[in-house]
């Protein structure tokens, strides 16, 4: 930074909506040369927010949407191409940056010309219709006064500035000729105000140098203890690897030690093979106690579904009983008598289920004490489900 040229306050930042933020943004860095500063996606991955740097300016984007500024803006297409602000960027070289523009796809609105003072500008809209103004005009700086002369110079300037602003104005909005006689006394007025002027300048010359001076000597400052947090931060990596080396040592040796403690206990080893023998044989025994359990569940469950037929049969014999009552009494008491003498004969049958069934569970329950009595505390056998 030159000690002429004066730090902007970036207090104003254009605020800009595009209904494709994404493209925008991507057109904007390759057209005019923007930066991605910040750039904010939403839960979609559509583009919610983002800024833009150019040079030490920033301009914030974000999306044309149902929001409070839908009464209050409006985009160019819809009004017709018209925009009440424009964004002016100053550029070293205004002729390359318009051929940028052009080779992006930029609309030149207007063209590439010499302005007064031996500047160059151009004005072009982007894809979605904002104008942009591009020039070598750059309102930040001023002059120091390197001669007796240069204070008069810059009066002479402002005078000038001040004299073209209302025309500016009255070319812009239409105001009447007779309006421009009445403010050129008034601009014309300030020219005496030379020497007052001149060592006001000389003053904000000074006190703007003492500013820079005094902030390079602050990044100065920052830049030491940068570097000394660096440095801090490398003597810890180093300790770090140290210690890391220091525990794959200490590693390494407990390793030595579990392995000559293992090879020191292989007694202890058998007798854990042989504990593990007995131990699966524990198991294939309960596996065994468990088959002959299902089977005894498979005959209780043969003998509940005879239990079940018996009783179908019963009931059964009961319906015909009933119906036999309404018939005659020989016939009642003769199909009574066939389906008792019936009754009589299944009862073995149903007698001799059961007392396997009740053998079988004594012998499964049996079984289950043995291996209790085997005193395997890791064991526990499941219980049976009656």
């Amino acid at each position: 930074m030159h000690a002429d040229v004066e730090e902007p306050g970036r207090t104003i930042v254009p605020t800009l909506r595009y209904r494709d933020v994404a493209a925008a943004i991507d057109w904007l860095c390759r057209a005019f040369g923007f930066e991605r500063h910040l750039v904010v996606p939403d839960d979609n991955g559509a583009v919610r927010y983002a800024e833009l740097t150019f040079g030490d300016g920033m301009i914030m984007l974000g999306p044309v949407e149902d929001s409070a500024f839908d009464k209050l803006m409006t985009q160019p297409e819809d009004a017709g191409g018209a925009e009440t602000q424009i964004c002016y960027l100053f550029v070293e070289d205004a002729g390359a940056h318009c051929d940028r523009a052009k080779a992006a796809g930029a609309e030149i609105v207007l063209d590439i010309e010499e302005e007064d003072g031996g500047g160059r500008g151009y004005s072009c809209r982007d894809l979605e219709g904002h104008i942009w103004n591009f020039g070598t005009y750059n309102p930040w700086v001023t002059l120091r006064p390197s001669a007796p002369g240069a204070s008069n110079r810059r009066t002479l300037l402002l005078s000038s500035l001040l004299l073209l602003g209302p025309v500016a104005l009255g070319l812009m909005f239409g105001a009447p000729d007779q309006g421009f006689a009445e403010k050129d006394g008034a601009a014309f007025s300030w020219t005496v105000q030379k020497d007052a002027a001149a060592s006001e300048s000389d003053r904000e010359a000074r006190s703007e140098l003492a500013k820079m001076r005094a902030a390079k000597e602050a990044s100065e400052r920052a830049l030491r203890s940068l570097e000394e947090q660096l440095a801090f931060e490398r003597d810890q990596h180093v300790l770090a690897g140290r210690s890391l080396q220091e525990a794959q040592e200490q590693l390494a040796k407990e390793r030595t030690v579990v392995a000559s403690i293992n090879s020191s206990d292989r007694p202890a080893n058998d007798e854990l093979e042989r504990e593990r023998a007995a131990r699966q044989a524990a198991e294939r025994a309960v596996r065994d106690v468990r088959e002959q359990l299902q089977q005894a569940r498979n005959a209780n469950q043969s003998s509940e579904r005879a239990l079940i037929e018996a009783r179908a049969e019963l009931a059964k014999a009961n319906a015909e009983r009933d119906a036999a009552e309404q018939q005659t009494p020989e016939r009642v008491s003769k199909a009574l008598r066939a389906h008792l003498a019936k009754r009589e004969a299944s009862k073995p049958s149903l007698q001799a289920r059961m007392a396997r069934y009740r053998a079988a569970r004594l012998a499964a329950r049996a079984r289950v004490r043995r291996l209790r009595e085997a005193r395997e505390p890791h064991i526990k056998p499941p219980l049976p489900y009656f």
